[in-house]
């Protein structure tokens, strides 16, 4: 009793009314300056955790892509939500996209404590602003220098296809599960690109290789939420761990082969996109300019890093579908299948060109990059200024999230998306149809870097498997699962196949 005397005495009519005018001048200041997107009510610290929680109960999602496209349905295609402290704006439907990521205060990345801790923001896929700017047209340079992704450099692919056909064949018909032997011609190509040489797949530090990569993804988890959510060392105390364990068991193995390529450098002889790096930064170190601030040491082992951790793991998981979705469909396999042999033969392997002839096998695979999105809610973008989208206002500092996912599978674009159907990429004279609508890549500024290598890996691959192969379920087993896995990329449970040799 004494106590509610003593705060009673302390509330008046007054203090109760100075309270109400406060709130009500800061409600009404902060409504008069920000038209922000419609969304859930968030609680103080928590945001909308709650709020998701229930959501997630209610509609029984499987995956964040999956509930965020839920939240539509009520709040549109343009929705805010608060992730603890963190503003997060999510975009839905093709149009809202592209304005989004064409929009160049909306180009940065979010900030990163595991990647300061690591040094990893310093690479062009995580930087942001003027050395961003700086990295990625140096980076599509040397790309371009090495031919990367073109004609040219399909002996570099097809070498990594043949030897893919090989290991393959080494199953002699017996079950085979086909990740290992994708993810090593995969890395191998990555190889090529940033260490200037190839290995034979039982090196023992070609092993190492990839194992370490595998141990990153699995590592990081649905969403990469561990890379980005404030907090996540606190929160995630052992998995935040285990992800910065394996980021500088990498860091230190990419580091190896750039001292080792300093050692050996050749200005007369660029081997690789280190070498072209290491050029680059003897270059700028001469200059009075400020290019040096932006590509350095630290920036080439970044990029060196990603390039293997994007590239490699992106590919290996389309291509995984995409046998597992060929075994599932004989008959569209076999309609492959009669394709490539129409256009190429018998008596050779597909080439990159033939890619021009063969509408149907390139419609399958885009309607695999659809129907199984990789990476569902493609890499965060950060506001780096006060702007606008779709006509609301977007803080400085929000964090900006496309829904790729919900795109492929937006039935007023797709008819009966949830249905596999490669004939929604041709036309009536059966040629190939681009959907502008099919961003698996993303869209706008930061598209991916390793798009056209990306594309060649897998038609290449893919046509050569199924040019020697025929893909089966072994022994009529029960058919694997086809809902996947939510992780950084969506990727196919574990399965095996038969391949039996074609004549």
């Amino acid at each position: 009793m004494a106590f509610s005397q003593f705060f009673l005495s302390y509330i008046n009519t007054q203090t109760i009314l100075i309270c109400i005018a406060i709130y009500l001048f800061v409600s009404f200041s902060l409504k008069r300056r920000k038209n922000l997107p419609p969304g859930p009510w968030s609680l103080p610290l928590l945001g909308n955790i709650p709020n998701l929680a229930i959501c997630l109960y209610r509609t029984g999602a499987e995956l964040p892509e999956h509930l965020l496209a839920e939240m539509t349905k009520k709040y549109g295609k343009v929705f805010k939500f608060k992730f603890f402290t963190k503003l997060i704006v999510v975009v839905n439907g093709y149009e809202s996209i592209k304005e989004a990521f064409k929009n160049h205060h909306i180009n940065d990345r979010p900030e990163s404590q595991l990647f300061e801790e690591t040094e990893l923001n310093e690479g062009v896929i995580f930087n942001s602003g003027k050395s961003w700017k700086y990295q990625r047209t140096f980076t599509l340079n040397a790309f371009r220098a090495f031919r990367v992704g073109r004609s040219t450099f399909e002996g570099s692919v097809a070498q990594e296809g043949k030897n893919l056909v090989d290991r393959i064949r080494d199953s002699n018909g017996k079950p085979l599960d086909p990740h290992i032997v994708i993810a090593n011609a995969v890395s191998n190509v990555t190889c090529s690109v940033v260490l200037g040489k190839r290995y034979d797949h039982s090196d023992p530090e070609f092993q190492h290789l990839v194992l370490m990569l595998n141990n990153m993804v699995n590592k990081i988890g649905s969403g990469g939420i561990v890379l980005f959510l404030p907090f996540a060392k606190h929160i995630f105390p052992g998995k935040y761990k285990d992800v910065s364990s394996n980021f500088l068991e990498f860091r230190s193995f990419i580091q190896d082969h750039v001292d080792e390529h300093q050692r050996n450098f050749d200005r007369e002889n660029m081997r690789d996109i280190i070498d072209v790096f290491l050029n680059e930064i003897e270059r700028a170190k001469k200059e009075t300019s400020d290019r040096a601030s932006y590509i350095h040491s630290k920036s080439l082992t970044a990029t060196a890093m990603f390039l293997f951790l994007a590239g490699t793991e992106t590919s290996t998981t389309t291509l995984r579908w995409a046998l597992l979705y060929m075994m599932m469909y004989p008959e569209i396999q076999a309609k492959v299948q009669q394709e490539i042999d129409a256009v190429v033969g018998r008596m050779r392997m597909p080439q990159w060109a033939d890619r021009l002839l063969l509408p149907y096998t390139e419609a399958v695979l885009l309607e695999i990059q659809r129907i199984r999105t990789v990476v569902a809610l493609g890499i965060p973008h950060v506001a780096s200024e006060d702007t606008t989208l779709a006509g609301y206002d977007i803080p400085k500092g929000t964090y900006v999230v496309a829904n790729i996912w919900a795109l492929h599978n937006d039935p007023n674009v797709w008819a009966e998306p949830d249905q596999f159907k490669p004939e929604r990429f041709l036309d009536e004279d059966g040629k190939l149809r681009y959907r502008e609508e099919l961003i698996p890549f993303s869209t706008g500024n930061r598209v991916c870097l390793g798009e056209n290598l990306a594309k060649m890996e897998v038609f290449l691959f893919f046509t050569y498997i199924l040019h020697s192969f025929t893909i089966t379920n072994p022994y009529d087993a029960k058919a694997p699962s086809m809902k996947g896995i939510g992780g950084i990329t969506f990727s196919s449970t574990a399965y095996e196949i038969t391949a039996k040799n074609r004549k």
